[in-house]
């Protein structure tokens, strides 16, 4: 199965932002023993690069791996080198999108309006973000793919237990969960990793 398709079947996509790479090594861990495996790590985090390299190494398969905030090629580059399966973006850039072409990598662009959704799609992406979808809400998605049924829609921002079930209902594929699977700015202690658990667990319950 292509790595568009993995996250299809999974149908979110956590997202890891500020964590450095022992406390990252600590989430990725709670996540794959509750069965949650599409990981991004956004690369404004500390030490992302050396996070990346390091749940590669230690997860491997168990997980499918993705670089997030990727702006340039030269990012790009030095993630692709480190073995990331896919790459996104909170913006659309067709150097990028290129680049990750010419290599077989998935590129997810974060799109805003319908425009820039159908632009990107023009120009060879297979799965979009539509972002901050918290802004727009799951009716937007609907309301995008109605004349435009064949674009693959990931929105992201703002996705929590609540409204899930309704981006989902909406046609999207799959969403991005930042701080409803995993706070921001905690202490990684037993307690935390516990409630990650529970996190995923309520996540799941809604999408299965």
């Amino acid at each position: 199965m292509t790595v568009l398709g993995r996250i299809k079947e999974h149908k979110m996509v956590g997202i890891l932002r500020g964590y450095d790479t022992e406390d990252a090594v600590k989430i990725v861990d709670t996540l794959v023993k509750n069965n949650f495996r599409v990981i991004e790590v956004a690369l404004n985090s500390p030490n992302s690069l050396k996070t990346l390299k390091v749940l590669k190494e230690k997860f491997g398969d168990e997980i499918i791996l993705g670089a997030g905030t990727v702006l340039t090629v030269e990012a790009a580059k030095e993630c692709v080198a480190i073995g990331v399966q896919f790459l996104l973006s909170p913006a659309y850039g067709e150097r990028v999108l290129q680049y990750a072409k010419s290599r077989g990598i998935l590129y997810i662009p974060g799109c805003y309006t319908p425009t820039e959704i159908y632009e990107a799609y023009l120009a060879g992406a297979k799965m979009i973000k539509v972002f901050p979808a918290g802004q727009l809400g799951a009716t937007y998605i609907k309301d995008v793919l109605a004349p435009m049924d064949d674009l693959v829609l990931l929105p992201t921002g703002g996705v929590n237990p609540d409204n899930i079930r309704a981006y989902l209902n909406s046609g999207a594929q799959a969403v991005g969960i930042s701080s409803a699977l995993v706070p921001s700015n905690r202490t990684v202690d037993d307690a935390l990793l516990e409630e990650i658990g529970e996190r995923v667990e309520k996540l799941k319950t809604e999408v299965d």
